[in-house]
C-alpha cells in the first residue's frame, strides 16, 4: 500500500499568476496579481505528530481542486501554503507563527491540533494584528486558556470545534449506559487541556451520578503512573477518562495491565481519535470509546471538492492505504474555511479586510456549518460531536462504530455502547 509522503517543514504549495504581464500591440502592461500566502502551523513531529498524518494528503487535494489559483471575482489569485513544524512544543509554535508572520508575511493564518498548537499561534496572531482560523483546539480551553473576555472577545483569531461541555455531555450519554459502579478515575496534566477539563467537566460528571477519583494535575511529559493506577485500584474505580498524548497514555495502559487494574470504561482522549493510536493496543484497545468529531458517516459535504464526508473517506484510504480518521475532515475544512475569508474579503491587502471576512464567515464545510456569531463563546464556532467506541473491524483492524447521538440526532449510529472486555 502506497503511503502518502510527509511534508517538509518548509513545505509551499505555490500557484501560477493567470495573466502575464507581456506587452502586445502596444497595450499597456498588466502586472500579474500579487500572490497570497496561507501559513499553517502542524505538529508533524513530536508526540502530537498523529494529528498531521492527512496533512500531505488535504495539501494534494487542495493543489487538485484549485490548480494553486483562487477565482475571486473576476480575477484567478495566486497562492502558495507555508508549512511549518510546532514539533508538538508550544514554544515551537509560537516561533514558527511569529516567522510566518513576520518573514513570510502571510496574508491568513491556519492552526490545528490541540490548544498546545493553536493557543500560541493565535496569541501570536492577535499580537500582530493577522488573521487566523483553526480548528481542532477544544472551545473553553482555546477561549479561556487565552484568558478570553466573554464581553470582549478576540479582535483577529477565530476557532471552531466541540466545546467540552458539548463533549462530556455526548459521553456521558455513551457512560451512563455502559453497567459500571460509576466511579470515574481521570488523567488529567496539568496543560491547556487538563487544567481546562479539571474545571469544566467535574459538574456535569458529578450531576450524572458518578464519583470522580482525581490523583490531581500532574507534569508532562510522564514516565510513571504507579501512583494513579494504585489509587484508581484503592477506590474500586471502573471507569478511566485521560487526556494525555500517546505517549503517556501508553504507559499508562501497559501498566495497567501489569497491576490487573481492568476497568470496564477507558475514554483516552488525544489517543483514540486516531487508528494508529489504538492498533498498537490490539484486542486490548477493543471497546475504547471517545467522542467522535467526523467520520464518513456525518451528513456533510465539502464546499471545495463537493465530496460527501464517505467520499473523502474514502478517497484517502485510496490514496494513503490508511484508515481514514476524524482529523481527516477538519484537516480538509480548514482550508475550505481559509479559502472562503478570501474570497469573501474586500481588500486582500489589508489585513482588517480579511479579518472581517473570517468574522462573519456563514460556511458549509465538511464538518458541519461554521458560523463564528453563533458561539457559544466570542469568536468560535461550535461543530456537532456523538460518541464512538472502537470494534474489531472488517477492512481495518480496528474501526470506530458509532454507539450514541443523542446530541446529533443527524449523523446515524452503527451499534450499541459496550462494556470492554
Amino acid at each position: 500500500m502506497r503511503k502518502t509522503p510527509a511534508v517538509d517543514r518548509r513545505s509551499v504549495l505555490k500557484g501560477v499568476a493567470a495573466s502575464g504581464a507581456a506587452t502586445m500591440l502596444g497595450r499597456p502592461a498588466f502586472a500579474a496579481p500579487r500572490t497570497l500566502k496561507i501559513g499553517l502551523v502542524a505538529p508533524q513531529t513530536g508526540p502530537l505528530s498523529l494529528f498531521s498524518e492527512h496533512i500531505p494528503f488535504v495539501l494534494d487535494q487542495v493543489k487538485r481542486a484549485t490548480g494553486g489559483n483562487l477565482k475571486i471575482g473576476s480575477t484567478n489569485r495566486p497562492f502558495e501554503i507555508v508549512v511549518k513544524d510546532s514539533q508538538s512544543n508550544p514554544n515551537r509554535a509560537s516561533e514558527v507563527a511569529s516567522d510566518l508572520i513576520l518573514k513570510d508575511k502571510v496574508d491568513i493564518m491556519c492552526a490545528f491540533a490541540t490548544p498546545e498548537t493553536v493557543n500560541p499561534v493565535s496569541d501570536q496572531c492577535e499580537l500582530n494584528g493577522v488573521p487566523c482560523v483553526s480548528n481542532d483546539a477544544p472551545l473553553e480551553p482555546w477561549f479561556f486558556g487565552r484568558h478570553g473576555d466573554p464581553k470582549k472577545g478576540f479582535d483577529w483569531t477565530y476557532n471552531y470545534f466541540f466545546s467540552a461541555d458539548e463533549v462530556i455531555h455526548a459521553m456521558l450519554a455513551v457512560w451512563t449506559r455502559i453497567p459500571t459502579n460509576k466511579k470515574l478515575g481521570v488523567l488529567w496534566p496539568n496543560d491547556n487541556d487538563g487544567n481546562a477539563f479539571a474545571h469544566v467537566m467535574p459538574p456535569p460528571i458529578k450531576e450524572a451520578g458518578f464519583t470522580i477519583v482525581d490523583p490531581g494535575r500532574f507534569d508532562l511529559p510522564a514516565n510513571n503512573f504507579d501512583a494513579q493506577i494504585s489509587a484508581f485500584k484503592a477506590a474500586g474505580v471502573e471507569g478511566v477518562f485521560t487526556v494525555t498524548p500517546s505517549p503517556e497514555f501508553t504507559v499508562f495502559w501497559n501498566s495497567s495491565a501489569q497491576q490487573g487494574f481492568k476497568p470496564k470504561l477507558v475514554t483516552p482522549g488525544k489517543v483514540a481519535e486516531f487508528p494508529p493510536g489504538v492498533y498498537p493496543f490490539g484486542d486490548r484497545a477493543t471497546n475504547f470509546s471517545i467522542e467522535v468529531w467526523w467520520s464518513r458517516f456525518h451528513p456533510f459535504s465539502s464546499g471545495m471538492t463537493g465530496q460527501t464526508s464517505a467520499e473523502l473517506a474514502d478517497e484517502y484510504e485510496k490514496v494513503s492505504g490508511r484508515q481514514a480518521s476524524m482529523g481527516l475532515g477538519f484537516r480538509h475544512a480548514l482550508f475550505e474555511t481559509a479559502f472562503d475569508t478570501l474570497k469573501r474579503a474586500h481588500d486582500l491587502d489589508k489585513h482588517e479586510s480579511v479579518r472581517d471576512a473570517l468574522r462573519d464567515m456563514d460556511y458549509k464545510s465538511v464538518v458541519g456549518p461554521v458560523n463564528f456569531k453563533k458561539g457559544p463563546f466570542p469568536n468560535t464556532s461550535l461543530t456537532p460531536v456523538v460518541g464512538g467506541q472502537w470494534r474489531k473491524g472488517k477492512k481495518w483492524p480496528l474501526e470506530l462504530v458509532i454507539v450514541d447521538n443523542k446530541y446529533a440526532k443527524e449523523i446515524p449510529t452503527g451499534g450499541e455502547p459496550a462494556a470492554m472486555t
